[in-house]
């Protein structure tokens, strides 16, 4: 499909009519991805001309048919063009429920370092469907051997391999207080268009990450959660300051650090250092990152525990390299040996 679009924006046809003028960095801001989104929620939405090209609607795609899928996707920006200037507007949005497969082991850690339920807060939740972690069931390979988590009979069982040392047991019982979620766009997936844009993010050949996808939702729609549209460094500073108490408040985000502007960036830091001077035995904070960082540009996973014994540094804990979109997680021999 890019190279469709890419074409058509040489030869300055619908898709350059649609993208001139970008006002920013279109490579930054992702401007192919939401092209190929706004094709495919067009498919999935029906689209006579793309529906037989992706799996995800029942098609197949056959490259031979080029010329076919060529037609229907400028066909489909000439027709919808006002439609796609909207969509275009939309921040590209997995909410990848894989990423729990690595989660799982920082939310386990911080309640059992803690001994307390879980006050669960994350920044740019999307749907917030990660916030449900403890709904999913976990096959989980280790060079060890394996392991199993959470309820055998979850619509969603996540698979994950975690390498290196011999990991901590997982917490058998989490249990979770809250769960609230803040996104500049969050999606609300009792809304059918919104729905339906979650998806089309999940490309139509990745048959495996839609099933995760769609099982998530079936769950979530049992859950009804607290997403709030807000500004990321804002609500985290409410949420740190309004911690409940005999409860380990968890600030976590996957994948988010990058897309905040450095003032965010600055702005949740100083939050966290202001209330590390106040923390107490019964309102510990936590940091749990899936993330890059200035420090480490390569997904990790990593946390920060602030006891109200251990000082205003806290306690930073690097666990390990980990895939970006959960598959594999690498445990250092640091991490497995504390």
């Amino acid at each position: 499909m890019l190279e469709i679009c890419l074409d058509d924006f040489l030869a300055d046809g619908i898709v350059a009519t649609l993208t001139r003028g970008w006002a920013g960095n279109p490579l930054d801001e992702n401007v192919p991805l939401r092209m190929a989104g706004f094709i495919h929620f067009s498919a999935l939405g029906g689209d006579a001309g793309l529906h037989p090209h992706f799996a995800s609607c029942g098609g197949t795609f056959r490259p031979y048919e080029k010329g076919e899928l060529t037609r229907a996707v400028l066909d489909c920006f000439t027709r919808h063009e006002g439609d796609a200037r909207k969509f275009f507007r939309r921040t590209p949005q997995t909410n990848e429920t894989g990423r729990a497969g690595v989660l799982l082991l920082g939310f386990s850690e911080i309640a059992r370092r803690t001994g307390l339920p879980l006050n669960l807060a994350e920044m740019g939740a999307s749907a917030g469907l990660n916030l449900l972690f403890d709904k999913f069931h976990y096959q989980i390979e280790t060079d060890h051997g394996p392991l199993t988590w959470g309820p055998a009979d979850s619509a969603l069982t996540i698979s994950a391999q975690w390498h290196g040392p011999s990991p901590p047991p997982l917490q058998s019982d989490i249990k979770i207080t809250g769960r609230a979620g803040c996104d500049l766009f969050p999606v609300d997936i009792g809304d059918a268009e919104a729905r339906r844009t979650l998806e089309a993010w999940v490309w139509g050949d990745m048959s495996e990450r839609r099933a995760r996808l769609l099982a998530a939702l079936t769950i979530a729609d049992q859950t009804p959660l607290q997403l709030v549209r807000a500004d990321a460094a804002g609500w985290v500073a409410a949420q740190i300051m309004n911690r409940p108490r005999g409860q380990v408040t968890v600030l976590y985000h996957s994948l988010v650090w990058p897309y905040l502007d450095v003032s965010q960036r600055m702005a949740i830091e100083s939050s966290f250092a202001q209330a590390s001077e106040i923390v107490t035995p019964d309102t510990p904070l936590a940091w749990l990152k899936m993330d890059h960082d200035h420090m480490r540009p390569f997904s990790h996973l990593s946390y920060q525990l602030w006891t109200g014994e251990n000082g205003p540094e806290g306690e930073q804990v690097f666990i390990g390299p980990c895939d970006p979109h959960g598959a594999e997680l690498e445990l250092g021999d640091a991490f497995a040996a504390s």
